[in-house]
């Protein structure tokens, strides 16, 4: 039995109304955002559309999408927070639609980090168990525990303000762990970070689920982060469902355009309106006809070509340099060619160096193409 499982989830957010003759027009301006949403009935804007899910024991789940997709509603309603107008949510397979968030066993870790300013470390992670009634000798060990897990013995005597944003969104997350739920939500607990910390609080929380087992649905826009952190990945546009799968499948098998285009980076390149030739089972892409191993039945098709599968020497599609961008271990090239413009990424172990203008050879292996439908922008 799954841990967890959605069945057709439907949430609708009423228009906003005003409250007062001082919010009218900020209300009305609102109502105008929330009508230009593609999806709004008479009731209001559907933030969820028949959305189902199921997730397993011990899984590290990522919600992917950009802002608007219904991440932090789905976290909302798993949580208690918020009932859903249609659709069942079920743990070891039980409705839970009724439930209060306090009889779930789950914890939520928000994007900030809400300490108590007035408590030391030790005495935010040590709060719940306090209200719990726990015996003092078995508190201290499991805040001493949880501590020690988080990287935090040093620091149990400062108070919130004393503490680094990184460490107090460890202890943030330090207060969600020390009552060991069945289940950790998190809402995108690193965006307010810098990318330094965001790097070692992922490191963090990966050791985190490899040491407790527990499973973890996490919430975030970062396609790097998802990537880094799910054992599968679940990515969300206008309320729905586009993809799941391991961050491997999602990243090399994309199921339409929009999941090719949020999953990678940089962006993958796109060609519109390639031609195909069934008779030789060709596309023609940037002036080179490409074998496919299997035919689509299109005139014409939308190419798509992640920069990391492009390599620059030997090959047969001539560009111009026309701009680099160094990211440390790589280099972004922006190539001009007869097809448009093409973004490739190079390793900056190769050593090569690189003059705008100059003449450059790229190439790419047949199997490295994505083919989208043009009307659907499903994959062909």
């Amino acid at each position: 039995m799954p841990e967890m499982e959605l069945r057709d989830l439907l949430m609708i957010y009423p228009f906003t109304k005003p409250t007062g003759i001082f919010d009218r027009k900020r209300a009305r301006l609102a109502r105008e955002m929330e009508q230009k949403s593609p999806y709004t009935t008479n009731e209001g804007v559907i933030a969820l559309q028949k959305f189902s899910l199921t997730v397993e024991h011990g899984e590290f789940l990522v919600l992917l999408g950009p802002s608007g997709c219904g991440k932090t509603t789905l976290l909302r309603l798993i949580a208690g927070l918020e009932t859903p107008v249609q659709g069942q949510i079920l743990m070891d397979g039980k409705c839970v639609n009724e439930l209060p968030p306090e009889q779930r066993d789950i914890a939520m870790v928000f994007q900030n980090f809400s300490l108590y300013p007035h408590l030391d470390v030790y005495e935010n992670l040590a709060f719940t168990l306090k209200n719990q009634r726990m015996p003092r000798d078995e508190l201290d060990a499991r805040v001493r525990e949880v501590a020690e897990i988080l990287q935090l013995t040093r620091v149990l005597d400062r108070r919130p303000k004393e503490l680094s944003g990184g460490q107090q969104q460890r202890v943030a997350i330090g207060r969600a762990i020390i009552r060991r739920p069945k289940l950790f939500l998190m809402d995108e607990p690193f965006s307010n970070l810098d990318p330094a910390l965001r790097g070692q609080l992922r490191e963090a929380v990966r050791r985190l689920h490899a040491h407790l087992g527990t499973t973890f649905v996490y919430v975030t826009h970062d396609q790097k982060e998802a990537l880094s952190l799910g054992t599968r990945i679940v990515v969300m546009k206008d309320g729905m469902l586009q993809q799941e799968g391991t961050p491997r499948d999602v990243f090399n098998r994309p199921v339409n355009r929009f999941v090719a285009s949020i999953v990678g980076e940089p962006p993958m390149n796109f060609f519109e309106n390639c031609s195909v030739f069934r008779e030789s089972r060709t596309v023609e892409v940037l002036g080179k006809r490409f074998r496919l191993p299997s035919c689509p039945d299109r005139d014409r098709v939308t190419v798509g070509i992640r920069p990391v599968h492009m390599e620059v020497g030997a090959g047969e599609i001539s560009g111009t340099l026309e701009q680099t961008l160094p990211l440390g271990s790589e280099t972004l090239l922006t190539v001009k060619t007869d097809g448009g413009s093409v973004r490739v990424v190079v390793p900056e172990s190769q050593g090569l160096s690189w003059i705008r203008g100059q003449q450059v050879l790229l190439s790419v292996e047949s199997r490295r193409l994505h083919l989208f439908d043009p009307e659907t922008e499903l994959r062909l």
